[in-house]
C-alpha cells in the first residue's frame, strides 16, 4: 500500500482546519474521520510540530486538526501537515511520539478529540478566517484559495470541547 505524502495536497501553514477540509474532498480519504484537538484550557501541548524549534519541544495550540485515515480494517493512520513525524503515521506511534504523559499535566490542559466522519466536518465547517486577523492584520498570511465561507464561522463550535453539537469528544485512551 502507498501511503500518502504531504506534498501532493493543498496545505498553508497555520490553517490546519483548512487544510484537512481540501483533504476531506479527496475521494480516498471520504471514509475516515477528522479529529479536532483541544483542551478545556485555552491551549493543550503537542510535540513533534514544525513550528516548535525542536521536535520533542512542545509547542502550545490552542487546537489542532487532522485527519485519521482508516486505510484498513486494522491500519489507522494520522495525517498531520504540521507535524515533523511522517505525514501519514500509525495513530499509536503519533500519539506515543505527540503527547506528554497526561499526569504531567493540569487536567484542563489535557488534550481531548472531536472525532467526526470526514464527510460530515467537510459538510459542516464554516470558516472565514476571522480567528487570524486582529486589529493589525493577518496572524498568518492566508492561502491562496476561498475560505470555506466568505461571512460566517463556526469554527468555534468544533474547538469548544464543553460544545457537544459535531461529533463525538473522547479521551486519548478512548480514541485509541
Amino acid at each position: 500500500m502507498k501511503l500518502p505524502e504531504r506534498e501532493h495536497y493543498r496545505y498553508q501553514p497555520s490553517y490546519c482546519e483548512e487544510n484537512i477540509w481540501h483533504l476531506c474532498q479527496q475521494p480516498e480519504f471520504q471514509h475516515s474521520d477528522v479529529i479536532v484537538m483541544a483542551s478545556k484550557g485555552r491551549f493543550f501541548p503537542i510535540r513533534c510540530q514544525r513550528k516548535a524549534n525542536t521536535p520533542t519541544e512542545p509547542l502550545l495550540w490552542d487546537y489542532h486538526v487532522v485527519l485519521l485515515w482508516h486505510a484498513a480494517p486494522d491500519a489507522r493512520y494520522i495525517l498531520d501537515f504540521d507535524t515533523t513525524l511522517a505525514f501519514c503515521t500509525p495513530i499509536a506511534d503519533y500519539f506515543r511520539q505527540a503527547f506528554l504523559d497526561e499526569s504531567l499535566l493540569k487536567p484542563r490542559f489535557v488534550p481531548l478529540f472531536r472525532v467526526m466522519p470526514s464527510v460530515e466536518y467537510a459538510e459542516k465547517l464554516l470558516s472565514d478566517r476571522r480567528h487570524m486577523r486582529d486589529e493589525y492584520g493577518w496572524l498568518a498570511e492566508p492561502p491562496p484559495w476561498p475560505p470555506t465561507s466568505v461571512a460566517e464561522s463556526n469554527l468555534r463550535k468544533f474547538t469548544d470541547m464543553s460544545d457537544a453539537d459535531y461529533g463525538q469528544i473522547l479521551t486519548a485512551a478512548q480514541l485509541l
